[in-house]
């Protein structure tokens, strides 16, 4: 409220915490061995650019574990539906029709997991455990690549909030020099 503001405590409170970050600014830029503008600005740059990269990095593993879980159901429908469609096949002519009526919707499915794997240019089918232990792989990878992510984001963060302090103490450097060149006229 505007009368907080006006009051002689929250006057007081207001100076103690910009000073407090005023001196968290300075503690962080000193271990952080910056110490132009310039050089932090290029900092937040690098930081954005490493987090853009692992960031594309994270959704290149998620699509590939995408496609992998897609590519290892068609191959084991095709597998378990294998020996429905053989029979399809070996059947007599006459018999044909009514086998079909029969296991319809294990050769529905059979022709359609073949249908993918043929379209995904699949011509030798691979080994679904060595596909499951790739899978795994690339979750591991998954998780490793979300914890620096995430360690990156807050790093981000970190950054961006020293600037804007930074950014706020500059601006009320200016405000108090054309306070005191408006004194002196």
């Amino acid at each position: 409220s505007i009368k907080a503001q006006e009051s002689r405590g929250y006057e007081q409170w207001a100076k103690i915490h910009k000073l407090k970050l005023a001196a968290k600014t300075m503690n962080f830029l000193t271990e952080h061995q910056i110490e132009q503008y310039a050089d932090l600005v290029s900092r937040i740059e690098e930081i954005n650019a490493e987090n853009e990269k692992t960031a594309d990095a994270l959704k290149s593993v998620e699509k590939r574990l995408a496609d992998m879980v897609v590519l290892m159901k068609h191959v084991t429908t095709y597998q378990k539906t294998k020996t429905v469609y053989e029979a399809y096949r070996r059947a007599k002519e006459k018999d044909k029709d009514a086998y079909r009526e029969k296991q319809e919707s294990c050769l529905i499915l059979h022709e359609a997991a073949a249908k993918a794997l043929k379209t995904s240019g699949i011509t030798k089918f691979p080994n679904l455990a060595a596909m499951q232990e790739k899978y795994g792989k690339l979750q591991a990878q998954k998780e490793a690549l979300y914890f620096d992510y995430g360690k990156l984001k807050k790093k981000v963060k970190e950054y961006d909030v020293i600037k804007q302090n930074i950014d706020s103490i500059l601006r009320l450097e200016k405000e108090l020099e054309r306070d005191k060149e408006k004194e002196r006229e």
